[in-house]
């Protein structure tokens, strides 16, 4: 039986992995899903200040008081920035490092330096202009979740999704990560790549580690949200990583 860690994306929180989770317990699997600051049942300590280096914190935090190693670590979108960080501290405790259509960032990369790099020029303007104004005008700096529609999630989970998200700090977007070269010494890393959405920044990533040394890449027919739209097929790949 494994650990997992399984940490969510932008405007989310850990009920998003609810059904994920469900189906690897029932396998005897140990699973937690921590929520970041400022969003889902924490929606109350949302701020402004809020940066990357608090949900690198809040994730570094469960695993120590749950007192997990061996821990299979999967981060879903932005959750790819905040499991980086976390790697990168805690290394000895991490067996596989699964990136879920996610970002994967080197040392000083910002979530919104990574999408100027990812995506074409026009594109990625309007994704980060749309960070931007959603974060600055009258919301003081909280971005206003992406709509499930534009993610394409399945028309029956729209709506659930839509009423669970919350706003984010723009500045968990903008601040870069600071790595020691602790991530390095992972050897085991896995890179799902959804592949029934666009324009999406991660076949950017998919691509570039198809092949690579000590890399994995999995390509899955879903939306953005493949832990919501298709939770027992993420339930039974991560499972094998076991």
């Amino acid at each position: 039986m494994a650990n997992f860690v399984l940490v969510h994306g932008a405007w989310h929180g850990g009920w998003c992995y609810r059904d994920t989770a469900r189906a690897l317990r029932a396998q005897g699997h140990t699973v937690v899903t921590p929520t970041h600051t400022g969003v889902g049942e924490r929606t109350h300590l949302s701020n402004q200040a809020i940066t990357l280096e608090t949900h690198i914190r809040d994730v570094v935090g469960c695993i120590e008081w749950e007192d997990l190693d061996d821990i299979v670590l999967c981060g879903h979108s932005y959750g790819g920035m905040v499991i980086t960080g976390v790697a990168d501290r805690m290394h000895a405790r991490v067996r596989a490092l699964v990136y879920l259509d996610a970002f994967v960032p080197g040392h000083g990369d910002s979530l919104i330096g990574l999408i100027e790099r990812a995506l074409e020029p026009e594109v990625a303007a309007q994704f980060v202009g749309a960070f931007r104004g959603a974060a600055l005008e009258g919301n003081s700096g909280m971005m206003q979740p992406i709509p499930a529609a534009m993610f394409n999630i399945a028309a029956q989970n729209q709506a659930w999704v839509d009423a669970k998200c919350v706003p984010q700090a723009l500045a968990t977007f903008e601040v870069p990560l600071l790595l020691s070269g602790g991530i390095d010494h992972v050897r085991q890393r896995h890179y799902i790549l959804a592949d029934g959405w666009d324009p999406s920044p991660f076949r950017h990533f998919a691509a570039k580690y198809d092949g690579a040394d000590g890399w994995t890449v999995t390509r899955m027919p879903c939306s953005h949200d493949v832990m919501v739209d298709m939770p027992d097929e993420l339930a039974a790949y991560l499972a094998r990583l076991a």
